[in-house]
């Protein structure tokens, strides 16, 4: 998605091989019986799961030094003032703590820990959901989505309707909206990445049988460093190949500093720092960014096949596994959670750029 994109905004034409991935089959010949599309009309593409690397570490002083010390080299070569400014940017933001950040959403927490109690109390849960406006209007939009026979007549039907952990889910996502990117082209990829965020997170859940927790907010934010990077691209307008390439090399290293500004839990920012190669993590953070891992295979995966791209997913699934599982069932995972997302009337499929 990045090298493509690279293309579009730099006026290149996107490679014909991706054209086609997404032609419809020549109808058959009439009274000629129909045929299941063959391997031959798929486009062999390499998976996106393998457009990045791990972070340096899990902890956040090695991963801002690190990024410090590569940033710092990139913008002494870089020769056009708008990429200067681009990465000088991103050094701005190592500089303090938070990262220049909003903070975590509060409603998150305060939802969180009504939920952990064995018998939530519902008045109090719905007095957190009313006191913020955004979360009241993304529930409404769920609750009046294709999802649903008919539209909810008051806030807590649609609250009973969309269900508590999903209004938590909803809730915890405001975090990676509020990573601000102005409009323009870069807001189509913050939003492909927002999206695909929340189908990994979605299927991490489903996979350790845990529908709230850490699971699902290391999926939803195993790539946040590409917001802060899409953040800063916004605003100075750098060269698309230099932000594809600070993207790849060093998102992860800044996913590790937004997961501890936030203050989330330690197998969150491993799972951020490691699901590009699983084989590197701790033991203490390994279960998770496995899982996070597979996920991620599964649910590029499931998009490739939508858009008839063989990427080979469950072989990859088959070789991050250590456990015994069915390499299809990520993969099956994945597909409800795409069609969930569609029909919340989400685009989830991107558009060719």
């Amino acid at each position: 998605m990045l090298e493509k994109f690279s293309r579009w905004i730099s006026g290149q034409a996107p490679e014909a091989s991706n054209k086609t991935a997404t032609l419809k089959l020549v109808e058959p010949a009439p009274k000629a019986p129909a045929e299941e599309p063959s391997s031959a009309t798929w486009t062999v593409v390499q998976g996106e799961w393998n457009a990045g690397v791990n972070a340096r570490s899990a902890g956040p002083e090695t991963c801002r030094t690190h990024l410090w010390d590569r940033l710092s080299a990139a913008r002494d070569q870089a020769e056009r003032a708008p990429d200067r400014m681009f990465l000088g940017a991103l050094l701005q933001s190592l500089s303090n703590e938070d990262m220049a950040l909003p903070h975590f959403p509060d409603t998150a927490v305060q939802l969180d820990r009504l939920l952990a109690h064995s018998d939530p109390d519902y008045k109090a849960i719905m007095r957190v959901v009313e006191s913020d406006p955004q979360l009241v209007g993304q529930i409404w939009a769920v609750g009046r989505s294709a999802r649903f026979p008919s539209p909810p007549s008051s806030l807590d039907m649609a609250v009973s309707r969309v269900g508590l952990v999903e209004v938590w889910r909803l809730s915890v996502q405001a975090a990676v909206e509020s990573i601000r990117v102005e409009s323009g082209p870069y807001s189509k990829v913050a939003d492909q990445a927002r999206v695909h965020g929340a189908l990994v997170g979605d299927v991490t859940a489903a996979l350790a049988k845990e529908r709230r927790g850490p699971q699902f907010i290391a999926g939803l934010l195993h790539d946040v460093g590409q917001l802060v990077v899409l953040a800063a691209a916004s605003r100075t307008n750098p060269d698309p190949v230099l932000v594809d390439r600070i993207i790849r090399e060093q998102h992860a290293n800044l996913g590790v500093l937004v997961a501890h500004a936030w203050r989330l839990e330690p197998a969150v920012a491993a799972a951020v720092a490691w699901h590009h190669d699983v084989s590197q993590a701790e033991d203490a953070g390994r279960e998770i960014a496995q899982l996070v891992r597979i996920a991620d295979i599964a649910v590029h995966g499931a998009i490739d096949q939508r858009m008839k791209r063989q990427s080979h997913p469950e072989l990859a699934i088959k070789q991050t596994m250590t456990r015994s599982m069915d390499p299809s069932r990520p993969m099956v995972l994945a597909a409800r959670s795409i069609e969930r997302l569609e029909r919340d009337g989400i685009q989830v499929i991107p558009s060719q750029l």
